[in-house]
């Protein structure tokens, strides 16, 4: 039987404690000052590092070299922190103060992508929202980017409390929240594992491998509805897990605390995100279920499957709630996500096409493709082992267990996700279920791993040299290839300008043109333009950009070259629509993410421009549009609606 130390003993891979060794071996080793000073030390030059890959990565983009100075501040300290969270003898302070030093300093690379104001589409978004309470104080205020955000106010309410309280700037205050966020993640998942394993060392490794998912250090990052949800939806697990392990004095009411807090974090989730909302949902019947089926063989207390089932219903009963009588519009939103990912992956498998290419046209270099490629496949390896010793184990041995069993089941999900990333609908859904499947993941192999690292500290010499600089390599292979897995270099680093980039649209002459608007224009005008153009003048020019769907055409006004039907000519004046933003470009350059406006516009990812010069220009000499701005890239146009009935068929409706 697999055992490994902790302050309280060793104990089973399964949790049941063992008494001591009492032989000298167990006791802490690394509790001196010198930890802390390698702690300052290696953090001191892992952030040098990565700024000084941000600044190469500004000033040439073309070169790779910012790659390797990244990564190398990146694992100057990732490797000495996943030694001393994993070593056997670790004073339990240190073990703390370390994970909380790994917490900060795995949000640096996202801090220095941008500082001082939102980049990111989804933080334009949410720093908008955000902006609108604190100055109105009003809840579900319309969102002219993403629309679902506004039912979903958690993030909204705790930053823009903090900045009323604090007298910081919304963005500052947005700040705080994420950082403080992140670290809760990674200590949410570490209370997780202590409380399944009775183990400060197993958890702080759950922790450390759920860190090492594709969303940790950039999207999970984000100033976006996620980040917040993510720490809530862990801590809710922890909880629940904490409920389970309750014993002692006040056994009862302990228990039923720790359910309540459970409870109180997934309801916080609930009102925070909806994909949360919906896999903690799923993940906690899933529990409730496991555990049901051990009450029923006499493995696990009634009371403790009672209790499990009561905190599903509780959590899931109010996200259902939420969902239907708050954000009904959710089941809509994500349903094109998760019904067309299967479509596509249909359509791919009978030989109809609807493929994407992995790495397609990237920049990033070989090894950290390699490094993306290797992990599903260590993974694969490390969870068979984790299945085949868990057989291994005397049922007498892993009762008392549904929770590990449970999420264990959870983190098996990662593989049917993976076919997904080669669809482009998949794609988006496979990378943010990984976020989630990876916290059940790193509960199953947790006990193969630190059997392994046992092993590891057993050998001596050279052996045993070359047995932890390969563990620390392959550790380090994992946050490289679901880093790349995750996101691409136009998020991951500044540089050039790039046409059609979220982050890496943004230039000089865009933010004078957003300053221009909002100058002689006004704030608070609709305006129907591009995705990107639309981004920065919500962030400067405090525009409300159109929203294009299938009900609402606005891209016809760019994609046809007719005039527009009756039905869009009513839906934009009555909407009090005012102006129209070209960004020439747009008849030259395919945009890099494969949309000119929204996934569900005619031609996306097409590979073939559909709009042609002559498109945009017809604007300057059309009696409904007067041109009131114009730059080398950007012209803008004043809608005069009495002027576009008598031009359209069948005049205005």
């Amino acid at each position: 039987m697999t055992t490994f130390a902790t302050d309280r003993g060793p104990v089973t891979s399964w949790g049941v404690p063992r008494p001591p060794d009492h032989d000298g071996r167990d006791a802490p080793r690394f509790g001196s000052p010198a930890a802390w000073a390698v702690l300052w030390l290696t953090a001191a030059a892992g952030a040098l590092l990565i700024a000084y890959a941000f600044s190469l990565a500004a000033t040439d983009g073309t070169d790779v070299v910012h790659y390797a100075v990244f990564w190398f501040g990146m694992l100057v300290f990732f490797c000495p922190a996943a030694v001393v969270l994993t070593a056997r003898r670790v004073d339990d302070r240190v073990r703390l103060g370390w994970l909380l030093g790994y917490g900060l300093f795995s949000y640096l690379p996202k801090l220095l992508r941008n500082p001082t104001q939102p980049l990111f589409h989804d933080e334009i978004a949410h720093w908008r929202q955000t902006t609108d309470l604190a100055a109105g104080g009003q809840l579900f205020q319309p969102n002219y980017l993403i629309g679902i955000v506004a039912r979903f106010p958690g993030l909204h309410i705790v930053t823009a409390s903090i900045s009323d309280a604090t007298g910081l700037t919304v963005w500052q205050s947005a700040l705080v929240v994420m950082v403080a966020a992140h670290v809760l993640a990674l200590f949410g998942a570490c209370a997780l594992g202590d409380a399944l394993f009775g183990s400060l060392r197993a958890g702080v490794l759950v922790g450390l491998l759920y860190s090492l998912n594709s969303s940790f250090v950039y999207f999970d990052t984000e100033f976006a509805y996620e980040s917040l949800a993510m720490p809530l939806f862990l801590w809710c697990l922890a909880c629940l897990a904490r409920a389970h392990r309750a014993d002692g004095a006040n056994e009862r009411r302990r228990r039923v605390g720790w359910a309540l807090g459970a409870v109180t974090a997934g309801a916080g989730a609930v009102a925070t995100h909806h994909l949360t909302t919906v896999v903690m949902t799923a993940l906690l019947l899933l529990l409730a279920v496991v555990t049901g089926a051990g009450a029923v063989r006499g493995a696990v207390p009634r009371g403790t499957a009672a209790l499990t089932g009561w905190v599903a219903l509780a959590v899931g009963g109010c996200g259902a709630a939420w969902l239907i009588l708050v954000a009904p519009a959710t089941f809509g939103y994500l349903s094109p996500y998760l019904g067309g990912g299967a479509g596509q992956l249909l359509h791919m498998f009978s030989g109809s096409g609807g493929t994407r290419s992995l790495f397609q046209a990237s920049t990033e270099p070989v090894y950290e493709r390699y490094a993306a490629f290797t992990v599903p496949l260590l993974s694969a390896a490390l969870a068979l082992v984790a299945l085949l010793r868990r057989r291994r184990i005397p049922a007498a041995e892993r009762r008392g267990e549904p929770l590990v069993r449970g999420l264990g089941l959870f983190g098996l999900m990662y593989f049917p996700s993976l076919p997904f990333i080669l669809v482009e609908f998949g794609a988006e859904g496979a990378r943010r279920s990984w976020g989630f499947s990876y916290i059940g993941l790193a509960v199953l192999v947790t006990p193969v791993l630190l059997a392994g690292l046992d092993r590891i500290a057993a050998l001596r010499g050279r052996v045993w040299a070359a047995a932890a600089l390969i563990a620390v390599l392959t550790a380090g292979d994992a946050l490289v290839g679901n880093v790349a897995a995750g996101l691409d270099e136009d998020y991951r680093f500044p540089g050039p300008f790039v046409f059609g980039s979220d982050t890496r649209s943004v230039s000089a002459e865009l933010v004078a043109t957003s300053a221009w608007f909002k100058d002689h224009l006004g704030a608070r005008l609709h305006v129907v333009s591009d995705r990107y153009t639309g981004l920065i003048l919500v962030r400067d020019a405090d525009a409300l950009p159109a929203s294009p769907s299938n009900g609402f055409p606005t891209y016809d006004l760019y994609f046809n070259a007719t005039p527009p039907s009756s039905f869009l000519v009513h839906e934009l004046s009555s909407s009090d629509y005012s102006y129209l933003v070209v960004d020439k470009r747009m008849a030259t350059e395919l945009p890099e993410i494969g949309v000119f406006f929204e996934p569900d516009e005619p031609f996306a990812f097409g590979g073939k421009n559909p709009i042609t010069p002559g498109d945009l220009s017809r604007y300057n000499a059309l009696p409904w549009t007067t041109k009131v701005y114009e730059s080398d890239s950007y012209a803008i146009y004043r809608f005069d609606f009495s002027a576009i009935h008598s031009t359209v068929p069948g005049g205005a409706p």
